[in-house]
């Protein structure tokens, strides 16, 4: 390999590394150049792109939840100060720009199964859930011990009216240590809810 080709990835794992700081300290847009440069000096780097594709989600939601937790003061006739919160709409996100940092991912790493399980995750975010659902399988053919994936799938599908399937998931994940999967299961996958 030659020296300018090294120089170059190198630099590149500067500002990976420089990246992952930021997004530790919430410094998202500082955290989004990195990211950028990393990329732009090393295309071929998966996890360049699997970063950059979660940091982006992770900034929708900080966005989402800041939305969400408006409150305004008012002034009534006596003059008095209140704090009301905000009714809002429900509002949708656009992850696209995520979802194709996590293609490009796979496309440097198909065999990596997280992957998929993150895929399986903006897809449902984005409510493309079949999608969704395809993307937690293809995490668990490569990988059958993701917990995660198999709790998201099983709610996925029990949202789907696809019950047994799901409390097989949940109960899957049971197995696996997720310790929520339990309280999904008395809810919704107990004898008298069959």
């Amino acid at each position: 390999m030659n020296q300018e080709i090294r120089n170059g990835r190198n630099s590149a794992l500067l500002q990976f590394s420089k990246a992952l700081l930021e997004t530790a300290t919430n410094q998202y847009n500082s955290a989004m150049d990195c990211y950028n440069v990393a990329i732009d000096l090393d295309g071929s780097n998966p996890f360049f792109y699997l970063n950059r594709g979660a940091l982006q989600a992770e900034m929708i939601d900080f966005i989402a939840n800041m939305e969400g937790s408006v409150q305004v003061l008012t002034m009534d006739n006596t003059n008095t100060t209140r704090t009301v919160v905000q009714d809002r709409a429900v509002a949708s996100y656009d992850y696209s720009a995520a979802i194709d940092d996590m293609l490009n991912a796979q496309k440097r790493a198909p065999d990596f199964p997280y992957v998929y399980y993150n895929l399986g995750n903006l897809y449902c975010l984005s409510g493309d859930l079949p999608a969704s659902v395809a993307g937690y399988t293809r995490a668990l053919e490569l990988y059958p011990y993701i917990g995660e994936a198999y709790f998201n799938r099983g709610l996925v599908q029990i949202y789907l009216k696809e019950k047994e399937k799901g409390c097989l998931d949940i109960s899957k994940a049971g197995e696996l240590g997720i310790a929520d999967a339990y309280s999904v299961i008395k809810k919704y996958c107990s004898e008298e809810e069959k």
